[in-house]
Order: structure tokens, then sequence, then C-alpha cells
């Protein structure tokens, strides 16, 4: 894991070029300012959403050092931005620089902190905001290749990384049969995170095993867990979907034989029987959809249809059942964290709009807003929000 160690150790800093966001007034927090990044080409913009209007305002741009296969993710008040790219197609020369944001979520021009991440491959924050935790990897032989997911502590001054820890490690095949981790997020509380080891292999099949793992909030590190739920399924007639919300993880599954279908579970020890077992028999679109988000309060399911339509359903688990409240005449991709705005795409003549609709988790009604227009549909983008 030499390799691996190296990644998270070998880190330059940059000098701190903004002024603290901090409030030193001892005033209240502001509302969340919802944020919207793009990246097109060697450009990153920043755009506001007015929570009234639902209009899109460009408030700068930053010109990255690194621009191909961009991601980036940013602390849960969206101060801190940690983004990650390479320096071409061939994927050479991948850093993660860290930034400091100002009100409007705008990142400096100049990182506070640069760490060569050849090896890094996911990463996501701590809901307290003092931990980031990476997906490292390391050098394949013999058919195997090392893992690792390392924690790290957050500089609540500028948002740099040290004081790194391996918190679990895994020896996973490569080659013809190949499998890799990545870290899907965590419950509301921050008490449980929830990563996943996929895995494919020749002729089609393919496999994923899901973990729910306790952290202790004090330090971030590891408790127990077992495996929340293993599926095994041939990826030439079928796609599994899993994502965690609000202790709840919700099964979305394409089959070409048997029709699709979404199973609600409880996290816990033992899954059992699903809280919720939608097929076409209780709502049609459970039966045949092409793709599928749970909305981040764990109420409602949005599942993008063969006709271009995302339909929005209530989940009841009362009543172990789903019901249609409206729709979105796109698919929608991403949500604000706080789940109020839902961002839908649309494809037009190879360029994307980024189409904006208001959305309550107590109607689930939807309430169409702007749109933002980036030059390609290739183009990386992210929802974000500033406290």
């Amino acid at each position: 894991m030499s390799r691996v160690l190296c990644l998270l150790l070998c880190v330059s800093s940059f000098a701190l070029a903004q002024n603290s966001n901090t409030q030193s007034n001892g005033s209240a927090p502001s509302p969340a300012v919802q944020v919207v990044y793009t990246i097109d080409g060697s450009t990153l913009t920043t755009y506001n959403i007015d929570p009234q209007t639902l209009q899109a305002a460009e408030v700068g741009t930053i010109t990255p050092s690194e621009s191909t296969y961009p991601y980036l993710i940013t602390s849960p008040n969206g101060r801190f931005l940690y983004y990650e790219a390479v320096q071409d197609y061939s994927g050479t020369g991948r850093n993660l620089y860290v930034y400091d944001t100002n009100g409007s979520g705008l990142p400096g021009t100049t990182p506070v902190q640069k760490i060569k991440a050849q090896w890094l491959f996911g990463m996501a924050t701590h809901p307290n905001g003092q931990f980031l935790y990476m997906v490292a990897q390391g050098s394949s032989s013999n058919g195997f290749t090392p893992y690792a997911i390392v924690r790290s502590l957050i500089d609540q001054n500028n948002g740099k990384l040290s004081q790194n820890v391996t918190e679990a490690t895994y020896r996973l095949e490569s080659g013809t049969s190949f499998c890799s981790p990545t870290i899907l997020g965590f419950n509301t509380a921050g008490t449980i995170m929830y990563d996943a080891v996929y895995c494919s292999y020749p002729h089609g099949t393919s496999a994923a095993t899901y973990y729910a793992r306790s952290l202790d909030l004090q330090t971030g590190a590891f408790g127990g867990g077992p495996a929340a739920l293993y599926l095994d399924y041939y990826a030439g007639s079928g796609y599994e979907n899993v994502q965690f919300r609000n202790q709840l993880m919700f099964d979305f599954t394409q089959t070409e034989f048997s029709g699709d279908y979404v199973n609600i579970y409880r996290v816990q020890q033992t899954l059992g029987t699903p809280l919720v077992n939608c097929t076409s028999t209780m709502w049609t679109v459970c039966g045949n959809f092409v793709y599928a988000l749970a909305h981040p309060s764990g109420r409602y399911v949005f599942l993008f249809d063969s006709t271009n339509i995302t339909d929005i359903a209530r989940v009841n688990l009362s009543t172990q059942q789903i019901t249609q409240t409206s729709s979105i005449p796109y698919e929608v991709q991403q949500f604000s964290p706080d789940g109020t705005i839902a961002y839908g795409v649309n494809d037009v003549n190879g360029a994307l709009d980024i189409e904006i609709y208001g959305f309550s988790s107590a109607s689930g009604q939807v309430t169409q807003g702007g749109t933002i227009s980036v030059p390609s549909d290739l183009d990386s983008w992210f929802a974000a929000e500033r406290y």
C-alpha cells in the first residue's frame, strides 16, 4: 500500500489567497445560497440560483490548472471546494485542489492547497464538515489491486487537508474480473457511512456489496458494520442502482426480461422484506424506467421514463405505496443538497441546458424556473449550496 500512502502524504500547499468567510458579528448564519458549478473547457463558472424566481445568475469564473475528467465536492456549508482533474485524456497528472470560496460560493483564483492524486478515485465530506474521506488505489499485481478508504482532517480556517488515516483496506480482483470500491454518502446524523464494492466478471455477470459502517463523530474513525446487502445480477440483461437516503436504502432495479422495480428497505442489521415493493402493478413507471433518483428527504422517488419525462412520486411507508404527485419534462439528474431544487437536463444540438425546478417536499409539486446553458452536452456540472 506504499503508493496509496504516498498519494496522501505528497502534499504541497499554495498561499491562501482569499479572505475568511466566517461571520464575525455573532449573527445567525444566513440562509443557504444555492450554487451550480459548470466546467467548460478550462473554465469553471459559478452560478447562484434565486430561491424566489429560480433564475440563475453568473457570479464569476476561475481557470483551474487541469480540467479533464473534472470532479468536485464541497464541504457541507459550501465554504471549501475540493476539485480534482487530470491533465489530458491519458489520465496522467491527476491533482486535488482545495479552494476557499466567498459568500456566493465563488472559489478564489488561487487554491489554498494542491495534492498529487494520481491514485485518487472518489471522495466525500462528513456532514459535520470536519473530515474528508477518499478512495485511493494502489498498484495491481498478480490479478489483484489494493484500495484504501482514507480519512483526512479538514482545517476549519482554510479547508486544507492533513492527518491522513487509513480506515479500511481492500484487496480486490482486477484484470478480466474487476472490482472497485466507492463511497456513497452518510446518514443525516453522520454516524453511518455507506460504501460499496462493485465487481464485474467475464460473461456479463456483476455484483455489488454494500456496507453501513458506524463512525465516531469526534474522531471520524470507523466502527463496525455488516454488509447491508449483496446483489448479484447479469449485467447484459439488467442494472442495479442503490442509493441511501434518510436511513432508507432505495434499490432501483432494471431487468430486461422480468420488468423493472423499486424496493425500499430500512437500513439495519438484516434488511429482510422491503418496506415498499413497487412494480408495474403499483405504479406503471416502476415497471419501466430509464434512470432513477431518490430525493434527499427519502420521501420521494424521481423516475425518468422512456417518454423523456421524469415522474415524481411520494413514498408512503405506512401504506407501503408509491403514488405520483407531479412530473418534469426533462431528465432530473441532480438536486440541491437541501432538496428544494431539482435540476433537469436538456440536450440542444450538442449543447446542454440545465433546467431549474423548485420542489416542495410538503406537496410533491414543482415550480418551473430558469435555465443555465453550457456550450457542450459533455460539460460537467455540480449542484451545491453555500451558507
